[in-house]
């Protein structure tokens, strides 16, 4: 490359009109890569060309200059220009400076950190799934990055279902005498005690590996010659077993929205406020989502160059880049850039700007994601240090994104209502706010109450986005009888936590009880503390006020039921005229005979037995 790019030495920057006119005649008429230096020649921006002498007097053009385009005017004083032969050359040129010389006003993309992955510890003899968040610096295999926590607890949740890999911790695993309840639950194999021959078990990792990689297909077939193998040996028990994850995989198959890509994608969406650029990416390969990352930058010189400056930035990057980018906006110079990543990578790369119908379903479930990670970073700073600390004191390994808390409330056993608060990373979220009446044969019970609740709660086929974190009303009873509850409904990634009132119900006295029989005395300085409480609080004050709302109902309804001579229909006749029992109670007898079907006779009869 060195012997076909010609480099002129640096330009001063003219500023009178007459001055300007001659400079750009100087400009030379070639592809290439110009270069705006400062006082001490060190690169502001650099930037490539077809013809550069019609890219660069457009800068020079005062009406047409943005407010960005100014301020390196204020700033340059020379001009250097590197001559080309193609314009592909000039593209690579380009990259190549701005990665080694990090200019300051061309666009950096920064990748946002902080997603969840699914690793898989391949270097133990019997390797576990877990979810994980932060930099790969450990030994083992990573899946992702996954959009969110709830995305990588649903991937979890199939591949243990399908493959039964452990998720417990080392030292647990090698102290069990018998199979734990994950066993039992038939989410695990229970290698810990020797139930399943480490050469199955390696198996079923390859197996999940495959499916985190988005190769079903494949998937599919070992299974086939699997249960085909089992079955000429007559092994029917485990020829029923790879059958079963068959059907399983091709129920999911069904199920996902996005479906019949035979080569790997990238979804790009781009967001754009006063403030920066965000730019989500998702990954898909064989019609699985494989992954999601979103990148931010400031830095809008060229806001008209977004897209084509991410790719380029962004795949000329990476060794393995996917075949296809769908990007459903115009790109100027898309046939370039298609040519330049297809000579990079040394295959035939496209880029999609006409997306057809699944393309676009494929965006769709781009923004999505992209959006959902904007949410998350409208955070109140207050609340963002509240949940922080409230992770630390907890020791949750991922962050608390959902809270929800729960608490019941009842009069002398009777009228039971529970209600459930939710905080966000927003604060408070009152429109998600529920709450439940508690059934006849749970009322006065607060443990039964408990349980009935997260069984409504949690038994939904489908759960947009689960908590974080549950708190509850209670003590060490309650919470064990939950954690059991929400073990068998599959809940098993949610941090539960209850509190209780101490001696003489005093917010002092309060204790924090946690799993694992670990309980901590509520400290009055503790943010951790403080906020835990808060919430407790607000779920108290929520569900008393239902409590109160269903006795005064009740209240109504027992006012009207002994009402002689008036029935069912009456009842509800007078209720829909008058709209609740007070208004009732204040119509006069001429009121109560405009109702139709209340002659004056009964109209007496009702205003008498009222007003007694």
């Amino acid at each position: 490359m060195e012997e076909k790019i010609s480099i002129e030495s640096p330009f001063s920057i003219p500023t009178e009109r007459r001055e300007v006119r001659e400079f750009l005649k100087s400009v030379p008429i070639a592809p290439g890569v110009y270069k705006f230096l400062d006082k001490s020649h060190i690169p502001l921006y650099i930037g490539k060309a077809k013809h550069l002498n019609k890219r660069v007097s457009s800068y020079f053009r005062e009406s047409s200059r943005s407010k960005k385009v100014i301020n390196l005017f204020e700033e340059a004083k020379f001009l250097e220009f590197a001559i080309t032969n193609t314009e592909l050359e000039s593209l690579l040129l380009e990259q190549f400076l701005i990665k080694e010389q990090k200019p300051k006003y061309n666009v950096q993309f920064k990748d946002d950190k902080g997603y969840p992955w699914i690793k898989i510890e391949n270097t133990k003899e019997f390797p576990s799934a877990k979810s994980f968040l932060g930099k790969k610096l450990t030994n083992g295999k990573f899946f992702g990055p996954f959009p969110n926590s709830y995305a990588v607890r649903d991937a979890l949740k199939l591949i243990q279902k399908t493959f039964k890999l452990r998720n417990c911790s080392d030292s647990y695993f090698r102290n069990r005498t018998r199979p734990c309840l994950q066993y039992e639950i038939g989410r695990c194999s229970a290698p810990c005690i020797g139930l399943i021959s480490h050469e199955d078990y390696v198996k079923d990792v390859q197996g999940a590996e495959l499916l985190l990689e988005g190769k079903s297909e494949e998937l599919i077939q070992k299974f086939y010659n699997s249960m085909d193998s089992f079955s000429l040996n007559k092994d029917y028990e485990k020829a029923a077993l790879y059958r079963d994850r068959i059907s399983a995989l091709r129920d999911i198959q069904r199920t996902q929205s996005i479906t019949g890509f035979s080569n790997s994608r990238d979804a790009i969406h781009v967001f754009s406020n006063k403030l920066n650029t965000k730019i989500g990416v998702t990954s898909v390969n064989h019609g699985w989502v494989t992954g999601h990352r979103n990148f931010t930058t400031s830095n809008h010189f060229e806001e008209k160059k977004i897209l084509e400056n991410f790719i380029i930035q962004n795949y000329f990057s990476i060794s393995d880049c996917p075949s296809t980018l769908v990007v459903g906006k115009k790109i100027e110079e898309k046939e370039l850039l298609e040519k330049a990543l297809s000579e990079k990578h040394s295959r035939n790369i496209s880029i999609i700007t006409r997306p057809g119908k699944k393309d676009k379903g494929l965006l769709e479930v781009c923004k999505s994601n992209t959006e959902f990670i904007l949410r998350r970073e409208k955070v109140d700073k207050n609340i963002k240090y509240k949940l922080k600390e409230l992770k630390e004191g907890l020791a949750i390994e991922n962050d608390i994104n959902l809270i929800e808390s729960y608490d019941v409330s009842h009069h002398a056993g009777r009228n039971a209502v529970a209600g459930c608060v939710v905080y966000s990373i927003e604060g408070k979220s009152k429109a998600e706010y529920r709450s439940y009446n508690i059934s006849e044969e749970n009322q006065g019970n607060d443990i039964g109450s408990m349980l009935e609740i997260f069984e409504r709660r949690f038994k939904k086929e489908h759960i947009a986005e689960m908590p974080s974190l549950i708190i509850i009303d209670g003590g060490r009873t309650h919470l064990d009888n939950v954690l059991k509850k929400l073990i068998e409904l599959d809940v098993i990634d949610t941090k539960v936590i209850a509190i209780s009132k101490g001696a003489r119900r005093r917010a002092i006295f309060d204790t924090i009880h946690m799993e694992k029989n670990k309980s901590v005395l509520v400290n009055p300085g503790s943010v951790f503390h403080n906020f835990i409480q808060e919430i407790r609080d607000e779920t108290h004050r929520y569900s008393i006020t239902l409590q109160k709302k269903k006795m005064s109902k009740a209240s109504i309804r027992s006012s009207m039921d002994e009402l002689s001579g008036v029935g069912k229909i009456r009842k509800k006749i007078l209720l829909r005229y008058f709209g609740s029992i007070e208004q009732v109670k204040r119509a006069s007898i001429q009121d109560l005979c405009e109702v139709s079907g209340i002659g004056e006779t009964t109209a007496k009869s009702i205003y008498r037995e009222l007003h007694s």
